[in-house]
């Protein structure tokens, strides 16, 4: 069986021939999956070019498939599920010890033993078939099968929009005179993938959204943002001409991944009550919080909020949210999808799993 394979902490990458037990079909519960494509993330570039340390081969192997982001058929089915149905692995797995994990949220971990495909003690997705669990497997409507790939990051986000809505269950009320979202105000950092879902999925939900980056947009970013409402900002000169304009926000995304420094210049664009989400993995620098700034967040109830990795139900709502998106904005869903690449194209595989391109939502990987 081929597949994508990398040794962490190690730089590099290569298409290979595995070896993979096939009486684990006879195992009790497990279907077999033959992969049809996978989606690059930014995650797997950090892997391939070794700067993620955190990476962690299956015990007793030192190399790992890489790929936390597919989709699939069902080549021999059961448990509830039918040959040639259309499937997307989960890939975060629970630790198998704590309550959280065993009632199937590993998002919440207790005891940090939880796997996650392609990166922590369990081998990723980018290969020819698969045997897993229906319980980890969520069907793949057909009309949305050109976009879908695009569940697996945006049920992080979900996820994170859910936790965001829950925390601020905190405030008596926090819709507004129409019980909706849409006088709310969510400025969302960085116009990556990340910062683009995060921005649809906002303005599903009715917020206003503004979305910034330190540069102006490329013409698929603006094609993109202008159908779903979307406003954009040049934060290369900081946000003071921002807030002057509009006001301060109630909810402020960081997706950008950058600086850690940032942080320190969103808390003062913070309404009363707001939150800020951080979502990016800062890669470099620090920030501090003067006294002032913490009584400021004690007396005007705001939080900071970590965000993590989204579960079934995430997936499911991502799903939903996709298919909606199809038909309100039809234009930025046919954006989305930047390139495909067939897997016989192994020069182009490896290229594309060590740069991004300029512009680049989703690039896919198609097994052929």
């Amino acid at each position: 069986m081929r597949a994508i394979v990398v040794k962490p902490p190690k730089p590099g990458v290569e298409i290979k021939d595995v070896k993979i037990d096939e009486d684990k079909l006879s195992t009790i519960g497990l279907v077999k999956v033959k992969v049809l494509e996978n989606g690059i993330c930014g995650t797997d570039r950090e892997i391939v070019s070794g700067k993620r340390t955190s990476v962690k081969p299956p015990a007793g192997k030192d190399e790992l498939i890489l790929g936390h982001e597919a989709i699939g058929v069902i080549e021999v089915g059961g448990y509830g599920l039918k040959e040639g149905e259309l499937v997307m692995p989960i890939n975060k797995r629970g630790c198998g010890k704590c309550l959280n994990c065993l009632v199937g949220r590993p998002d919440f971990c207790e005891t940090g033993e939880g796997l996650v495909a392609g990166t922590k003690g369990l081998d990723g997705f980018m290969r020819e078939y698969l045997y897993d669990d229906p319980k980890y497997l969520v069907k793949i409507p057909p009309e949305i099968k050109d976009i879908a790939i695009l569940a697996q990051p945006l049920a992080d986000i979900e996820k994170s929009i859910e936790a965001i809505l829950i925390t601020q269950k905190r405030v008596p009320i926090w819709t507004c005179d129409d019980s909706t979202f849409n006088c709310r105000k969510a400025l969302v950092v960085g116009t990556g993938p990340t910062g683009i879902l995060f921005s649809l999925v906002l303005r599903t939900y009715g917020f206003q959204v503004w979305i910034a980056n330190r540069r102006e947009l490329l013409e698929n970013e603006v094609e993109i943002l202008e159908e779903s409402g979307i406003i954009f900002y040049n934060s290369a000169g900081g946000y003071e001409n921002l807030v002057k304009n509009v006001g301060k926000f109630d909810l402020i995304i960081d997706t950008s991944g950058a600086s850690a420094s940032i942080i320190q210049h969103l808390v003062p664009l913070l309404q009363i009550n707001g939150v800020l989400g951080l979502f990016g993995f800062p890669r470099y620098d620090a920030f501090s919080l003067d006294y002032k700034t913490v009584q400021d967040f004690v007396i005007n109830n705001r939080i900071i909020i970590g965000l993590d990795n989204g579960q079934k139900p995430h997936f499911q709502q991502a799903l939903i949210h996709l298919a909606s998106w199809k038909s309100l904005w039809p234009k930025t869903t046919s954006k989305m999808i930047t390139k495909i690449i067939s897997i016989n194209n192994e020069r182009e595989v490896i290229s594309s799993l060590r740069e991004k391109l300029p512009g680049e939502i989703k690039v896919k990987i198609k097994w052929e």
